[in-house]
Formats: C-alpha cells, sequence, structure tokens
C-alpha cells in the first residue's frame, strides 16, 4: 500500500504503478486529500477531503477484453461488502453502475470508477478508484478509517479472485445487492438519446439488461450511459 498526503488522483498514481512497476494484483494507493475527484464520466464527488476517504486499488481480472467492464461490478459489490463489513448496522445497495447507496434514503455514501488497461487479447491490469463519504456513515475517526481500507482491499480482492472461475458468480451477488433490478428507469444515452425499460439484470460483461414493454432485451454499457434515472 502507497500513502500520499495529496495527490491530483488516486486512479492516475495506481493506473502508473500497474503500467511502470507492474504493481501485483491488490496493490493499493491512498489519498488524503485527491485534487481531481472525478467519477464516471467526469462527475466530481462532492463530499469535502477531509470526510472522504479515496483508494485506488489495482486489479489483474482474469478476463477477455469484451468483459472488461465486468470489473465496475467487482469494484461496486466489493465496496459495498467492505462498508458493510464496518458498518453493520445499516443496509446498504448497489445502484449500477458506480454507486453505493443507503438502500431506504437511497443516499449516496460511496462510489467508485473504473478504467481498464487492455493488452494484446487480454486484460492486463483495471485501477478501481473508490470513495467513500465518512461523514455520512460516521467514521470520520482516524481508526474507523484504517478499518474501511482493510475492509474494502480484502473485500473486493474476494469479489475479484472469483473471477478466475467466469464472471457468473460476480454478476449474480451483484444483481443480489442492486437497488435496480426490477425497477423502471429511464436512460439517457452518450452520445445522444435515450431509452427506458425495467431492469432485468447484468450480463458477463458488466452491462445492464434492460427489458422493453415488448419484451426485447436491450443491453448497456458504461460507457453508453450519460444518466439513469429511477421512474
Amino acid at each position: 500500500m502507497r500513502q500520499f498526503p495529496v495527490a491530483v488522483s488516486a486512479g492516475a498514481m495506481a493506473g502508473a504503478w500497474a503500467r511502470q512497476e507492474n504493481a501485483p494484483a491488490g496493490a493499493t494507493v491512498v489519498v488524503d486529500r485527491e485534487i481531481s475527484a472525478l467519477g464516471l464520466h467526469g462527475r466530481p464527488w462532492d463530499p469535502p477531503p477531509a470526510s472522504t476517504l479515496t483508494l485506488a486499488m489495482v486489479l489483474r481480472p482474469a478476463v477477455p477484453p469484451e468483459q472488461g467492464d465486468v470489473v465496475w461490478l467487482v469494484a461496486g459489490l466489493g465496496l459495498l461488502r467492505g462498508i458493510q463489513a464496518v458498518v453493520a448496522d445499516r443496509e446498504l445497495a448497489t445502484r449500477w453502475p458506480d454507486l453505493v447507496v443507503d438502500a431506504t434514503s437511497r443516499q449516496v455514501v460511496a462510489n467508485t470508477k473504473v478504467d481498464v488497461q487492455l493488452g494484446p487479447g487480454e486484460v492486463r491490469a483495471a485501477v478501481a478508484t473508490m470513495r467513500v463519504d465518512l461523514g455520512e456513515l460516521g467514521l470520520e475517526e482516524p481508526a474507523q478509517r484504517d478499518a474501511l481500507i482493510e475492509a474494502i482491499v480484502g473485500a473486493t480482492d474476494e469479489v475479484a479472485a472469483t473471477l478466475a472461475e467466469g464472471p457468473e458468480s460476480a454478476v449474480a451477488a451483484y444483481e443480489g445487492s442492486s437497488l435496480l433490478v426490477d425497477r423502471r428507469v429511464k436512460l439517457r444515452l452518450m452520445p445522444k438519446g435515450e431509452t427506458r425499460g425495467t431492469v432485468r439484470s447484468f450480463d458477463r460483461s458488466g452491462r445492464l439488461e434492460l427489458a422493453s414493454a415488448t419484451g426485447m432485451i436491450e443491453r448497456i454499457s458504461v460507457d453508453m450511459l450519460r444518466e439513469l434515472q429511477v421512474v
């Protein structure tokens, strides 16, 4: 683990570690103050640095390039399980593709952003940047923060290890944690357009499966999504 008092981006630090020094799976960068705290599609993380835990993990997922985005599910599930291990009295859920929320209030408590590094016919590495709102969770004491880091890293490593047998286990577990399954949603898409339907599940590539009123299944990848609304 490497810790820095300040950095432009935790994900950039971990990505450089992976590319330039062949950082192993589970290598983690922790940043006390992240200058450019940007999530999915450059969306800013609003909670102040003083009450934010920011870490970025290097993963070496055993998946082909076309399934690289399943790491979004791995990161989200590991983040959820890590937080839940420390805050056992609060029910949390995932909200595809990047959020962990309070299952009752829908308040965002954490987010993740995944960057996949591809090589010829393989995923060389993936970097999962995770941010947790410590103030929202009541975990601002240093000892609580340290316990949370250990729990998140351990949980994410465990989920990532299941990919060696295929993505089905991680996908099924993520589906079980999801706030969106069986909900009607409206998606604004990139670069333009929108679609509506009921969330059925997620596929082996981490794509959201959206069922229309006629039963047709549309698969939405992370890079297609501009905005998701529950309707």
